[in-house]
């Protein structure tokens, strides 16, 4: 449902917080029982590029989940279980075909407590997880702890620790065969105050844990390292009836180490930011945004002490389009991983990505309750080179029976990479022709 989420909120996915889901009304004191069947999945492919980039890549993950929650409401105190068993099938072909299926498991235990004006929550366990709005550093599955405090003026504080992996691994197996990721810190959050809706202020700190790159005992490179991740997000209030003002920023610091002997370690420096801007309208019908989003780049062309690129492993933003846009993902690069990435891996972040620019136009226009086409036009200066974009999206909604959503685009991209190429040697010489992308990109779900 996220794919809907963002496209009617410029790109924001806001949602809410376990502990919220627990029913507050003076009818529904006592214990309770909450469930759900969910079901949805998404495909994405794409052509294009060189010959050599041509071959046919796609990607299409399903899942089905149960989630069912046990509570318990009372007077100041709710007490709550969330457990939901979740199936995923995934095949997709970058290089080789791969197929997959997942077991896994959300299992989490809630608690609040209301003190004079006061609330304390807690959770525990295994879930997904949004640590930001837009999707720039986390969003995923993982063990996590998490504390709150709730104030009477909308300021909310939040502590929390979790252990991730970037790629899909089967709850039975274990689900820890290899290292733990850390991520831990927390944010602080005002909304409805002043001229805005929220104002948010956070900082994380994410350990990439002492291993072996093979995975071997004595053999192979091993990395570590360290990064920090601090940001603010920013919504307005409305102003002139329907414009809303969106921005967010993050400050990426922190060094990785790497050594194939102990004798030979190399230090990698990153000390990059993300920035993000939407000025955005939502009508009675129609809906327009001006978006931009930029990274920095990278100066120079091969790792050194320095690797200012942004990239986090377990970024997923749906903003100028989410995975709409070859743009945001551009998938089909080689050479220079993606700051992004839409198919789980196992590689450790790439901060050597030299950055990326895009800017956007998004026009929406909603023709019935349930019918809705959105148009974009993105344009982008990147590794790929100078980049244009259009996007066209097709998204249905209805809630008649349970809630049924479905969501389907193609996008075409022409890239100039602004390269030339040595045919023998120097001055023999040939410019690089421009490329065409086309990507297209369905998501379903389906909530009773």
């Amino acid at each position: 449902m996220d794919d809907d989420r963002a496209n009617r909120n410029f790109g924001r996915v806001v949602v809410k917080e376990r502990i919220q889901t627990i029913p507050s009304g003076p009818e529904d004191k006592g214990f309770g029982l909450q469930t759900e069947l969910i079901s949805g999945g998404r495909f994405f492919s794409q052509k294009g590029g060189l010959d050599a980039e041509k071959a046919s890549r796609y990607y299409g993950y399903g899942i089905l989940t149960t989630p069912s929650l046990f509570y318990y409401a009372g007077q100041g105190w709710n007490l709550g279980i969330l457990i939901a068993p979740r199936v995923g099938v995934s095949e997709g072909r970058v290089v080789d075909k791969e197929v997959l299926t997942i077991y896994d498991s959300e299992f989490t235990a809630l608690l609040s407590k209301d003190i004079s004006s006061v609330q304390l929550a807690f959770e525990v366990g295994r879930g997904f997880n949004r640590l930001d709005r837009y999707g720039f550093f986390f969003v995923g599955m993982s063990n996590y702890g998490s504390a709150s405090i709730s104030f009477a003026s909308n300021i909310r504080i939040t502590g929390i620790q979790l252990n991730a992996k970037p790629e899909l691994e089967n709850w039975f197996g274990p689900p820890w065969t290899g290292y733990r990721r850390e991520i831990y810190g927390g944010h602080i959050s005002s909304e409805k105050t002043f001229f805005w809706e929220e104002l948010r202020f956070f900082h994380y700190i994410y350990t990439d844990p002492n291993h072996n790159t093979n995975g071997q005992i004595l053999s192979g490179q091993r990395v570590f390292g360290r990064y920090s991740y601090s940001g603010m997000e920013f919504q307005s209030k409305k102003f002139l009836d329907t414009w809303v003002l969106d921005l967010a920023g993050i400050r990426l610091l922190g060094e990785s180490k790497s050594s194939t002997n102990p004798w030979t370690e190399k230090q990698i420096a990153t000390n990059s930011y993300l920035g993000y801007v939407s000025l955005n309208s939502q009508g009675e019908k129609f809906s327009f945004a001006l978006a931009g989003l930029v990274t920095k780049k990278d100066k120079k062309d091969r790792l050194d002490s320095n690797s200012n690129g942004y990239a986090s492993n377990f970024a997923e933003p749906r903003v100028l389009g989410g995975y709409s846009s070859f743009l945001l993902y551009q998938t089909l690069d080689t050479i220079n991983p993606p700051q992004f990435r839409d198919v789980p891996t196992r590689e450790n972040p790439n901060f050597e990505n030299k950055g990326n620019r895009i800017y956007g136009i998004q026009m929406g226009w909603d023709w019935y309750s349930f019918f809705r086409t959105d148009l974009f036009l993105n344009r982008s200066d990147s590794a790929l080179g100078k980049g244009n974009e259009v996007i066209g999206k097709l998204s249905f909604l209805s809630n008649d029976y349970g809630k049924l959503f479905a969501q389907m685009s193609a996008s075409y991209t022409v890239m100039d990479p602004r390269k030339t190429r040595v045919l023998i040697t120097e001055p023999f010489t040939v410019e690089e022709p421009k490329k065409e992308y086309l990507r297209f990109y369905v998501s379903v779900g389906l909530k009773f």
